[in-house]
């Protein structure tokens, strides 16, 4: 029976288990049939692949065997109370946690999922790092008003975290200003002190965080813990998914016909690996929830309307493209400036596809570059009026046609 992990308040400390992780190299040989089946993330991962849901690839597989051996530790391991004040010389012998980096749409946040999802107690957070990290500064701002001015709020935040959730899985860790280094140079030491245990996705190696940042020598040591306290691990497969869709030759299909449609389903199938789709599936961040209509495998389809008539903005467009290498975007209508927000909505959509390199498979009713009209009902307007509108339009028609291309 799998003993749950205590959340604080067993006196007694086991360690944890002293078993090295195997090598990733060793692990790219085996089956996923090979894997052991406990109750952890490989079992999860191989009822994944059974059900058509994900396909076994060689490196997702050896990051969850490495989650299994965390996951296996952590069942023997029972964190002390956390009293107040705790020094370094009482620190916390946990576990080591995981840093997973890699690109966009490799599978870092499924597999941390599994991980999460497996683990079997309420001591454990799952969190978007941003979201974090603007909870963290809210906490120092009510910690001031609340104070003495010479107090130092850190350590209690660290504490307070510390006892609500003893294993934390931040998903997208970055660091790009100078406010958030500087409170997690002393934040991630505190709760390391504490015991917490960290697993986290990134799309950086620790070494290149915070690059070329002001006062980054002083960032550095929060670097140095990272990679002490997290065996860092890449998730790059040598796979490339977007590189399947655009070896389809045509990525942006008009008029909208049977045949078009037929074409964007082709691609759907391909770029997913005819892989299980699952249908209005949900994406919850930043207290918010997107719903996706249809996806695979890293491949979502929406319809226009779905992203464009709704209200939706940038945080949503950004989400998506951290989760998905492809998006098929279906229908798109020929807009006017009676359509404005709509359009606006769009062109944001794909400034963030095409920040994140995801792949856009389209289906409209023009060719690109006559998508927008810059009219009223029909009918041209004279002046300066929509000229911001059809301007930024001209400008997501020239990111279109490279994406197109590249």
């Amino acid at each position: 029976m799998l003993r749950q992990i205590s959340a604080c308040r067993h006196p007694a400390i086991l360690r944890a288990s002293t078993r090295g992780f195997h090598a990733a190299s060793s692990l790219l040989t085996h089956t996923v049939d090979a894997l052991d089946t406990n109750g952890g993330p490989v079992r999860e991962y191989k009822r994944m692949v059974q059900d058509g849901r994900l396909i076994d690839d060689a490196f997702q597989r050896s990051i969850v065997s490495k989650l299994d051996r965390l996951y296996q530790d952590l069942l023997v391991f029972t964190p002390p109370p956390l009293l107040f004040g705790t020094k370094d010389s009482e620190r916390v012998t946990a576990p080591r946690g995981l840093y997973i980096y890699g690109d966009v749409g490799t599978g870092k946040t499924t597999t941390m999922d599994m991980f999460y999802t497996s683990i079997p107690t309420t001591s454990k957070r799952r969190v978007h790092f941003h979201s974090f990290m603007l909870e963290v500064h809210a906490r120092i701002n009510h910690f001031r008003r609340t104070h003495h001015a010479h107090e130092d709020p850190v350590p209690t935040i660290a504490r307070e975290l510390a006892r609500a959730s003893r294993i934390i899985c931040f998903d997208e860790f970055q660091v790009t200003d100078i406010a958030d280094a500087m409170v997690l140079r002393r934040l991630l030491h505190e709760m390391f002190v504490c015991g917490v245990v960290m697993v986290t996705t990134s799309n950086r190696h620790p070494d290149a965080l915070y690059a070329n940042g002001i006062q980054r020598e002083s960032f550095m040591p929060c670097i140095d813990e990272l990679k002490l306290k997290c065996e860092c691990v890449s998730l790059d497969s040598g796979t490339d998914y977007r590189k399947l869709v655009r070896e389809s030759a045509r990525v942006f299909f008009a008029p909208i016909t049977q045949n078009t449609n037929d074409a964007l389903m082709a691609v759907f199938a391909r770029a997913s690996q005819n892989a299980r789709v699952q249908v209005n599936g949900e994406l919850r961040f930043l207290g918010r929830s997107l719903r996706v209509p249809r996806s695979a495998r890293g491949v979502a389809w929406f319809e226009f309307s779905d992203l464009c008539t709704q209200a939706h903005g940038s945080a949503d467009y950004i989400e998506l493209a951290r989760h998905f290498h492809t998006l098929v975007l279906s229908n798109v209508p020929v807009m006017h400036m009676d359509d404005r927000n709509a359009a606006r909505r769009f062109i944001t959509l794909i400034d963030a596809l095409y920040e994140a390199h995801v792949v856009l498979v389209m289906s409209s009713e023009a060719e690109i570059n006559a998508l927008f009209t810059g009219e009223f009902g029909g009918k041209k307007e004279g002046g300066c009026v929509g000229e911001e509108e059809v301007f930024a339009f001209q400008r997501a028609v020239s990111r279109l046609v490279e994406m197109q291309s590249r």
